[in-house]
C-alpha cells in the first residue's frame, strides 16, 4: 500500500498515492510502521512517522529511519516533539549560511539535534495529554466542515440547482438589479492617508465580513472617490488571482460607519432592488454549477480572471424574497454556531501551545495522569476517523469506505449506486433513531469531501431525488417503517402519539 504522507506524515493529498499507483514501484523505498520518513531540506520535504500501514511505499528522495530502541522512545511523543514550536526553534538555531536564508534544515544538521527524552511513562503521558487536545481540535474542524455542507444542502433543498433551475424560478441578470464597479488600483510608493482595505486574501473562509478590525490598512496619496468605498450589503467578487480556486469567490461586507475600500483585483456589486438578498447571492455563487458556468464564461478551465460581463451574463434565479430572507436567517443561525466553533478552535490552539511548551520543558506535573488513562493512546490528528458528527445523524452512524466512491467521482452517473449503498448502511445503524434524508445528505456530503478532498462535487437536487426514490422503495418493502411520533409519556395510560410521521428502521419483509 502506498503512503500519501497522511496518518503521521505531512499531508500531500491523494496525488502522491495516484502517482505511485500508476508507476513501477521497484525504485521506491519501503517504510514500515513506526519508521521515521524525512525529506530534506525539512521545510521543503516531509517529516513524520509512518504509523498506519505495516509497510508502505515512499519516494527514494526520502530517508527512512528506524529507532534503535523503540522501548526507550514512545513514537507518538517523538512525533509531536518533532513538529513542535520548540523543535522548530531548534531547527532554526542549526540553520547557517545559505541554509538559513532558505529557512530549511539539512540532513547533517538534523542528525546533530538533541531531543529531550524523559522516562517512557512520562512520554506516554505527554502524548496522551496533547492527543486529547488534538482530538478536540479535529472535532471542531470537522464540525465546521459539516456546517458548511449543511448550508449547501439547505440551499439546494430550498432553491434547487441555480443553473438547472428545476424549480422554475424567474431569472434575471445581476446588472438588471444592481451595479458593478472594479476595485482600486494604487502604487506601492503611495503614502499620506490610510484606509481600511479588502484584499483577495480576506476572502479565504469568509462568506461575510462584519468586523473591520480583521482588515489591513492601505497607504494612499489621497482618499479615493466615494464610489470606491463599500457600503453595508455590498457583494465583492475576486476578479483575478494566481490561485484559480479564489477566482469568482464572493462575500458580503457590512462596514458600518468605517471607510473601507477594495482591491483592484476585485469587483463590487451593489444591490439596488428589493428582489435580491445578499446572503442568497453569496451562497448561490458557492454552488459548483455556478462556478463551472463562471469558468466557461471565462473561456475554459485555465481561467485566472473574470469580469463584469461574465458576471452579468449569468442567469440568476429569483425566488420569492421571503424565501431568500428565510434562508438568510438560517445562515445567520449556522454562522453563529461556526463563530462559537472558531473561538473554541482559537482557545484550543492556545491551550495546545501552552501544554506543548511546558511538556517539552519538563514543567508539567505528570503525576496526576494515571497511566491507566492512556491505555487507548491518542494518535496524531490525521489518524482520527471516528470523530462524532454534529447532531444531525444518530451518534453511531458511519458511512463506510467503498470503491463506489472512486467510481462515482469518475462517472457521476454512478452516484446513485453510491447513495443507495450508503443509505443501506445508514438504515441498518438507525436503531431507534429517526431516518432523516437531510441528515443523511449532509453526512454523505461530508464523507465525500473526506474521502475525495480534491474533488468539489456537491450533492444537489438530482441526488435528493435518488434519496427520495430509495425511501419510497424502502417503505414499500418494509426496510423503513412509518410511525407516529411520541410527544410525551404520561404516568398512566402509556404514550401519547403526535400527528407527525417518522421513518424508522424496519426489517425487510
Amino acid at each position: 500500500m502506498s503512503i500519501t504522507m497522511r496518518h503521521g506524515l505531512v499531508d500531500q493529498t491523494e496525488k502522491f498515492k495516484k502517482r505511485v499507483a500508476s508507476q513501477d514501484t521497484s525504485n521506491y523505498r519501503i517504510a514500515h510502521r513506526n519508521e521515521l520518513v524525512v525529506g530534506f531540506p525539512i521545510d521543503e520535504g516531509v517529516l513524520g512517522f509512518q504509523t498506519k500501514y505495516p509497510a508502505g511505499i515512499v519516494s527514494p528522495a526520502y530517508d527512512v529511519w528506524r529507532l534503535k530502541a523503540e522501548a526507550d522512545c514512545h513514537i507518538p511523543y517523538l512525533e509531536r516533539y518533532l513538529r513542535s514550536t520548540q523543535a522548530r526553534r531548534l531547527y532554526a538555531s542549526r540553520m547557517q549560511g545559505a541554509v538559513a536564508r532558505r529557512r530549511s534544515l539539512t540532513k547533517a544538521d538534523f542528525l546533530k539535534l538533541e531531543i529531550p527524552v524523559p522516562p517512557v511513562d512520562d512520554q506516554i503521558r505527554i502524548a496522551y495529554l496533547l492527543g486529547k487536545v488534538e482530538r478536540m481540535i479535529v472535532l471542531r474542524n470537522q464540525h465546521l466542515q459539516q456546517l458548511d455542507a449543511l448550508l449547501n444542502s439547505v440551499f439546494l433543498d430550498m432553491f434547487g440547482d441555480p443553473m438547472r433551475n428545476e424549480k422554475g424560478w424567474k431569472t434575471g441578470s445581476l446588472d438588471s438589479y444592481g451595479s458593478f464597479k472594479n476595485g482600486l488600483n494604487f502604487g506601492k510608493a503611495e503614502a499620506g492617508v490610510k484606509v481600511r482595505y479588502l484584499g483577495v486574501g480576506d476572502f479565504k473562509g469568509h462568506a461575510k465580513i462584519d468586523e473591520m478590525g480583521t482588515l489591513s490598512y492601505l497607504d494612499l496619496n489621497t482618499l479615493p472617490t466615494p464610489d470606491y468605498f463599500l457600503k453595508d450589503g455590498d457583494l465583492v467578487f475576486v476578479r483575478s488571482n494566481g490561485n484559480r480556486e479564489l477566482v469568482g469567490r464572493c462575500l458580503v461586507i457590512y462596514p458600518g460607519s468605517e471607510s473601507v475600500t477594495y482591491s483592484g483585483f476585485c469587483i463590487r456589486f451593489r444591490i439596488e432592488t428589493q428582489m435580491l438578498n445578499a446572503t442568497y447571492i453569496v451562497h448561490m455563487f458557492r454552488t459548483p454549477s455556478i462556478r463551472r458556468a463562471l469558468f466557461q464564461g471565462g473561456q475554459g478551465a485555465n481561467i485566472q480572471n473574470i469580469n463584469q460581463k461574465i458576471l452579468a451574463a449569468l442567469p440568476i434565479p429569483l425566488p420569492p424574497i421571503k424565501l431568500q430572507s428565510d434562508f438568510s436567517e438560517i445562515v445567520n443561525r449556522i454562522e453563529g454556531l461556526k463563530l462559537e466553533y472558531r473561538q473554541s478552535l482559537a482557545d484550543l490552539g492556545s491551550l495546545y501551545g501552552v501544554l506543548s511548551q511546558r511538556a517539552f520543558k519538563g514543567e508539567l506535573d505528570l503525576s496526576r495522569v494515571p497511566l491507566s488513562d492512556t491505555a487507548q493512546q491518542e494518535l496524531p490528528p490525521a489518524m482520527y476517523n471516528d470523530v462524532e458528527p454534529i447532531a444531525t445523524t444518530p451518534q453511531s452512524i458511519f458511512l463506510p469506505e467503498t470503491n463506489l466512491v472512486h467510481e462515482a467521482m469518475e462517472n457521476r452517473e454512478r452516484i446513485k449506486d453510491l447513495l443507495e449503498f450508503w443509505l443501506e448502511a445508514y438504515r441498518s445503524q438507525l436503531g431507534s433513531a429517526t431516518f432523516s434524508a437531510q441528515s443523511f445528505m449532509s453526512a454523505a456530503q461530508f464523507r465525500l469531501s473526506e474521502l475525495h478532498s480534491d474533488d468539489d462535487f456537491a450533492l444537489g437536487s438530482k441526488e435528493y431525488e435518488h434519496i427520495k426514490a430509495w425511501v419510497f422503495a424502502a417503505l414499500a418493502d418494509g426496510r423503513l417503517l412509518q410511525v407516529r411520533n411520541i410527544t410525551e409519556q404520561v404516568e398512566k395510560g402509556g404514550p401519547i402519539f403526535g400527528n407527525l410521521v417518522e421513518l424508522k428502521y424496519g426489517a425487510r419483509t
